[in-house]
């Protein structure tokens, strides 16, 4: 329940604070004093448009703060848990408007988005307004009206996922069906790529080995020049003796003198015995390089095409030539994977046939409880409508089912509300038909319904905001009726012209304008009994209150 309600430097308030009471309450007054500001008021609690030409002139910001008071049960609860909002047993919504035309949310002094603002206060208040009554003209809105009077918001939240599920899937589907189409069309040339790399028969680090033989086969006559050189050097020639007969030579003398000094000679003898051997071994290896050039059987042409060929392939694939090979696994992998791809994307269509069917039976579980309420609903509407002068009308709510290419989140159906003004003239659509004080009286006759048919521990504050206007005083006597019986069970706030409505509420607010030095400013007052009936009389006769209709407010108040 709205508990408290403070407006500070909007329009024409300087500083406004308001306690309220349950039941219903009415706010009266001239017009032109100030009533609809109150209700723009709160409106920017429920996270309407703000706007700095609201804040009131001279100033720098302008504010609203509400405080509800909720039970334990309230179905907001869940929705603070969800965005870890901290509260004991009363909710305070600020807004504050600054003058570069932004605006600041809070709860319990706690900053919070303006989205997760209008979502909390959707759960306290609503406001229906004389223009409000649109949402009975958009055959769209029919659905959730109906949902919420036959509290069917668990249901409609279960389907929700269900139809996310199935629709996510079925996103799923089409996407990887749409990318194995495009695997497919370019397939042929996965194969002719695989093929023609498994053709080159590429070895680890081919390419460095033959870059390294070119260069080998190029520098060949430099190679044997090099090693004949080394072999003269060794080995002499005709005219001249190699290392090994000079070092035989050496030993010979060696062994002359050994006998002289072994043991100074010996260590020489030794030495030059080793690299004799040594010098055995050299020869060997040089012959063994010699012949291995001499009888080298690789060819320079077919190197050079070899690595042509490597290249040519790595440049058709825009890769590095050492990166061919995992890119052949890789086009091998692409292959095996568009093979079973086509079991995976059957599974997908299992899986959506499994939550379609899942879909289906929320829906048609949810079209069959929403069947049951249009009925209670058409039943509790028309007998309404006699209590609010609506005699000859009838209401019926229209459920049809819609092709699957229109399924929605919140189902199958679809919800029309349809009006008969005058007996056998039948039914048409709400828009066709209904005028403007109809269309209020409809929307009431739909409240005190859901109030009779359903409590719960979650009931808003109903505002009113002149629901009640272009109808005579006997219409309005019997909207004051049922507003008061919705009051018995919700906390109810209108806005009334209407003497025959005032008189029927609990408690009465008076909003005033006075001018002063060319200055307005907006006041409320909460009416005693005396102040009432002065009020009410002034609604009844005009600016000059005469007796008459002090006796004839006596006579509304008493319900006469």
């Amino acid at each position: 329940m709205l508990n408290y309600i403070s407006i500070k430097n909007i329009v024409l308030i300087d500083k406004l604070e308001l306690n309220f009471e349950q039941g219903f309450t009415v706010l009266t007054g001239e017009t032109g004093a100030g009533k609809s500001i109150i209700v723009d008021a709160i409106n920017l609690i429920l996270g309407n448009r703000a706007d700095k030409s609201l804040i009131k002139k001279g100033e720098k910001e302008a504010s609203v703060s509400a405080l509800f008071i909720i039970n334990k049960d309230h179905d907001v609860i869940n929705l603070l848990d969800k965005y870890s909002l901290k509260f004991e047993n009363d909710i305070i919504l600020r807004r504050k408007i600054l003058s570069n035309g932004r605006s600041q949310s809070f709860l319990n002094d706690e900053l919070i988005s303006l989205s997760v603002m209008k979502e909390i206060s959707n759960y306290l208040i609503e406001v229906n307004g004389q223009n409000d009554q649109v949402g009975l003209l958009e055959n769209s809105n029919h659905i959730n009206i109906l949902d919420e009077w036959g509290n069917l918001s668990k249901n409609t939240k279960g389907l929700s996922i269900s139809y996310k599920l199935y629709k996510d899937k079925v996103k799923s589907f089409n996407e990887y069906k749409e990318k194995l189409e495009l695997i497919e069309d370019k397939k042929k040339y996965l194969i002719e790529d695989l093929d023609e790399i498994n053709k080159l028969e590429l070895k680890d680090n081919e390419i460095n080995t033959l870059i390294e033989k070119k260069n080998y086969l190029m520098s060949i006559e430099k190679i044997k020049d090099s090693l004949g050189k080394i072999n003269f050097l060794l080995k002499g020639n005709i005219e001249s003796q190699g290392v090994y007969e000079n070092l035989v030579l050496s030993k010979k003398q060696i062994l002359s003198i050994l006998p002289l000094n072994k043991e100074l000679f010996k260590k020489l003898d030794a030495s030059i015995e080793s690299t004799l051997i040594e010098y055995k071994e050299t020869e060997a290896i040089l012959e063994e390089c010699l012949e291995s050039v001499d009888i080298s059987n690789l060819n320079l042409d077919d190197i050079e095409n070899r690595i042509s060929l490597i290249k040519r392939i790595a440049r058709k694939h825009n890769i590095d030539e050492s990166e061919i090979i995992n890119f052949k696994n890789q086009l091998e992998k692409n292959l095996y994977n568009f093979a079973n791809s086509l079991n995976d994307l059957k599974k997908m269509e299992e899986e959506i046939n499994i939550l379609r069917k899942k879909y289906i039976e929320g829906a048609e579980q949810l079209t069959n409880l929403r069947q049951e309420a249009a009925n209670k609903l058409s039943k509790y509407v028309n007998k309404e409508f006699p209590v609010l002068k609506l005699d000859n009308a009838s209401f019926k709510v229209s459920i049809n089912l819609l092709d699957e290419i229109s399924w929605k989140s919140n189902g199958m159906d679809d919800v029309t509300f349809k009006i008969e003004t005058n007996k056998d003239s039948g039914f048409n659509f709400i828009a066709k038909i209904a005028s403007g004080g109809e269309l209020s009286r409809i929307m009431l006759a739909i409240k005190v319904s859901l109030s009779s048919e359903r409590k719960n521990n979650s009931t808003k504050t109903l505002i009113f905001d002149e629901v009640d206007s272009g109808v005579g005083g006997a219409v309005a006597d019997a909207i004051g009726k049922r507003l008061n019986l919705l009051g018995l069970s919700n906390q109810v706030l209108a806005v009334t012209h209407h003497p025959q409505v005032a008189a029927r509420s609990k408690n009465h607010f008076k909003v005033n304008k006075s001018n002063e030095n060319s200055y307005s400013t907006t006041s409320i007052k909460n009416l005693n009994y005396d102040e009432r009936l002065e009020e009410i009389a002034r609604m009844l006769s005009g600016e000059k209150v005469t007796e008459a209709a002090r006796h004839a407010a006596e006579s509304l108040m008493n319900h006469n």
